[in-house]
């Protein structure tokens, strides 16, 4: 027996984790005697992540959820050496391919990310699918994504918008007795499906479907259309960077009687501090976490971080710990081989594996046993298309500098 050492950060945000001890027996061998055994290999997944650009304030939350299975595991009794690096995406599709290519040129097999739809579309098609390199994003949700001619490399444990699209109209009319509705959408693909699938969904009549530009200097022509024949409910679609900029302009210039319905890009405290107004009028939906392993991965992430889990963190940590299973059931760092196992870690009726076992589904998993992980977002079960998200949604609004969970909904007809 031997204590677990953690080699810390070896380069750029890279970090290397070994853990534990050999337990009496275990070979850590995969079903494939050729293969190395657990102890004898270094596993290895990248993040592609928005530490800068337009989701940044989610791109701490989404590392600390990516990293927190190698935390974990280092408190563990298993042998096991995991190296994972991120590198920034800037919320930017361009960034987001040249900046891959590192890890790819690395030789990473998989990769947490990207976040931003539009990104996580781009990369993948550009950069990840061609070097036959797994992806499993914890916050794409654009439904482009459930279409994508990805070769079977493409993966998310985020929800697909179309169900908060459902809920969102759903509440306008419920919550807010509207009639009638405009939607004001940030340009791409995300922003444009959300907007299509909300105008779908809204029993009442759509006025118009307005894009605009992140980063603009002014947002008075866009807000001017979407406003100009005074819809009862302003469906918002937005980051929180340019959110600040668009809701201080809304206020100062043209608010009305609307309601506001935000999107889960502006489930941001950065909105309430960077916004002078009070926003009685401004309402949101987000995804929650509401899988099995909540519990358990909430208890990690406050012992390691402290505080609740922000949003899509949870998925974050899903994405890392089914990449892991799925590349110690491979028994290589190789791309090809982790893809053939993302649905069978998910789905296969094995022994069952939450947040905080990990350890024990690696074991499992090496050894050629059947798992199934159960996730922290959502019961994490991948079908063909790589979709594997929560299907619970958050109700919220904003008092004061805080947001506030009104209560949480599923889709009718969609089981939890």
């Amino acid at each position: 027996m031997r204590r677990r050492e953690s080699l810390g950060v070896i380069a750029g945000s890279a970090v290397t984790a070994i853990a534990g001890c050999l337990g009496d027996g275990f070979l850590g061998r995969n079903a494939d005697d050729d293969q190395l055994a657990l102890a004898d290999r270094t596993l290895q997944y990248g993040g592609v992540l928005p530490l800068s650009g337009g989701l940044e304030a989610f791109g701490d939350p989404l590392r600390n959820g990516a990293m927190l299975p190698i935390v974990e595991l280092e408190g563990s009794d298993l042998d096991v050496s995991v190296d994972f690096e991120v590198v920034d995406s800037e919320t930017a599709p361009t960034a987001a391919v040249n900046n891959v290519a590192e890890l790819i040129d690395a030789g990473y097999p998989a990769i947490v990310g990207a976040a931003a739809s539009d990104v996580t579309l781009q990369m993948t098609q550009q950069a990840t699918i061609p070097a036959e390199v797994v992806t499993c994003s914890p916050a794409s949700t654009s439904p482009t994504m459930g279409i994508l001619n990805d070769r079977g490399f493409s993966f998310r444990t985020a929800p697909d918008d179309s169900m908060q699209a459902v809920i969102a109209a759903q509440i306008a009319v419920s919550e807010h007795d509207a009639e009638t509705a405009a939607t004001l959408y940030t340009a791409g693909d995300y922003g444009r499906q959300l907007s299509g699938a909300f105008s779908a969904s809204f029993d009442g009549t759509i006025q118009h479907q307005v894009s605009f530009t992140e980063g603009s200097d002014s947002y008075t022509e866009p807000l001017r259309e979407a406003l100009s024949d005074d819809p009862d409910i302003l469906f918002l679609v937005s980051y929180a960077e340019s959110g600040v900029d668009l809701l201080a302009e809304y206020y100062e210039n043209h608010q009305g009687t609307e309601t506001v319905l935000v999107s889960d890009g502006l489930q941001d405290e950065a909105i309430p501090r960077g916004v002078d107004a009070s926003l009685s009028n401004v309402y949101g939906t987000a995804p929650v976490s509401s899988g099995p392993g909540r519990d358990g991965f909430t208890s990690l992430y406050q012992d390691e971080h402290g505080g609740e889990p922000p949003l899509f963190t949870a998925n974050a940590y899903d994405a890392a710990a089914t990449l892991l299973l799925s590349n110690a059931a491979a028994g290589a760092n190789d791309g090809t081989a982790i893809r053939s196992n993302m649905i069978d870690v998910t789905t296969s009726g094995g022994t069952e594996i939450m947040p905080g076992e990990l350890a024990t589904g690696l074991e499992l998993a090496a050894d050629g046993e059947p798992v199934q992980y159960r996730g922290a977002s959502g019961e994490v079960a991948f079908d063909e298309s790589g979709d594997g998200g929560s299907v619970t949604y958050e109700y919220f609004t904003f008092e004061g500098e805080e947001i506030v969970s009104i209560e949480e909904r599923t889709p009718e007809g969609v089981a939890q």
